[in-house]
């Protein structure tokens, strides 16, 4: 349906192709100059049909690798999510080493507090405050680093494979990993502080692309924006998966709906992070952990379950979950054929948020738009899959 045009009013687009490394997507946007009165956002621009490239493969390893390869900021969530549901469909996710799950959770947090810190970075430079900016992507390379010389990936790709990990940690090496992200998190912390005290940056964030509850129930929001807008949605809070249940998580929900709420979700999400990583780190600790190896589950009896499941060929599916930094990640696979499944379908929280997006920023200064866009952060990568 056309938006109803005003005297004054003019269109004009935005992209597909945008700065730097900005992904394709195109902005269609009717403004009267300072007010936005209507986005239409038209994606697809890089399709690459991911279910389809999933289907095509040789073997369950290679369907992992596509599946961190959809989205690379959520590479350990979306891999987590696949492991999850094939680990679910062949029925042995309960026989898979306490320790295993402890460091897949262990990564998974590792993964949101970098993605976080980057946001408040993107935050930051909407605002015209360039050195704190600077200073939260410096923490975030940081920790990429951190991730490239303990896991030989600064994503965190390669880790997840079904029944646990590929790397052979050893107790000293989290401990090493957990020190480093606790400096960084105590850093950027200061950094937060100092950010509170500027008036401009504050004002800027406030009152910026408010939505209400209604409006984010409406759309399914999910993540960081479900959470700003007083709605209590994360997965390992109300659906624990791996060990969450063992770990008192705080709801970290705001009510405003605006950018302001968006960012302070992520800032009490890093802080709850740290803490997960500590309770991680001392669980190991007390299980005894000596290297990952020793948990890892025999590859023969996953090759048993996958000949049993040739034989019988039942017709069955799988189901798995993750709560990313930006929302849940679900994995729904079926049809296996003995050696990979035929029908796998990832969905990432963007294909809710970027919707509800669209609509929130109608009637606001166009000069905020940087400000929403960077607050809701949703990958294009994700929504073309």
């Amino acid at each position: 349906m056309a938006h109803k045009k005003f005297l004054g009013d003019y269109e004009f687009i935005w992209g597909p192709v945008r700065k730097g490394v900005s992904e394709s997507i195109l902005y269609e946007f009717l403004s009267s100059g300072e007010e936005l009165h209507n986005l239409n956002i038209t994606s697809g621009y890089k399709k690459r049909d991911a279910n389809n490239i999933l289907a095509e493969k040789g073997d369950l390893y290679e369907q992992v690798l596509v599946a961190e390869r959809i989205s690379g900021l959520h590479a350990f969530s979306a891999s987590l999510s696949y492991c999850l549901s094939v680990e679910n469909f062949f029925g042995f996710a309960d026989k898979i080493h306490k320790n295993l799950q402890i460091l897949r959770m262990f990564f998974a947090e590792l993964e949101r507090i970098r993605n976080h810190i980057e946001n408040l970075s993107e935050i930051a430079e909407s605002t015209y405050i360039q050195v704190p900016s600077a200073l939260y992507s410096y923490y975030a390379e940081i920790l990429k680093q951190l991730s490239l010389k303990f896991l030989n990936s600064r994503y965190l790709m390669g880790i997840n494979t079904i029944g646990g990990i590929r790397k052979n940690l050893s107790l000293n090496d989290i401990e090493s990993i957990f020190n480093s992200v606790k400096f960084i998190v105590n850093s950027v912390q200061e950094i937060i502080k100092k950010n509170m005290e500027t008036k401009s940056h504050i004002d800027r964030l406030k009152t910026t692309g408010k939505i209400d509850m209604k409006m984010a129930k409406r759309f399914c929001a999910k993540g960081v924006v479900a959470k700003s807008s007083g709605i209590n949605l994360d997965l390992r809070i109300l659906r624990p998966y791996l060990l969450y249940g063992n770990i008192k998580l705080n709801s970290i929900v705001f009510n405003d709906g605006d950018a302001f709420s968006r960012y302070m979700v992520r800032i009490g999400e890093i802080t709850q992070s740290l803490r997960v990583l500590d309770h991680c780190l001392g669980m190991l600790g007390k299980n005894g952990f000596g290297n990952a190896s020793d948990y890892f589950v025999n590859q023969e009896d996953i090759d048993k379950l996958k000949d049993s499941e040739r034989e019988n060929n039942k017709k069955r599916h799988g189901f798995g979950y993750v709560e990313s930094s930006e929302g849940s990640i679900f994995c729904y696979i079926k049809d296996f054929d003995g050696c990979v499944f035929k029908k796998i379908n990832l969905r990432y929280p963007f294909v809710n948020n970027y919707k509800l997006f669209a609509c929130g920023v109608k009637n606001t200064m166009m000069m905020d738009f940087n400000i929403n866009e960077t607050s809701y952060n949703f990958s294009v990568a994700a929504i073309d899959k």
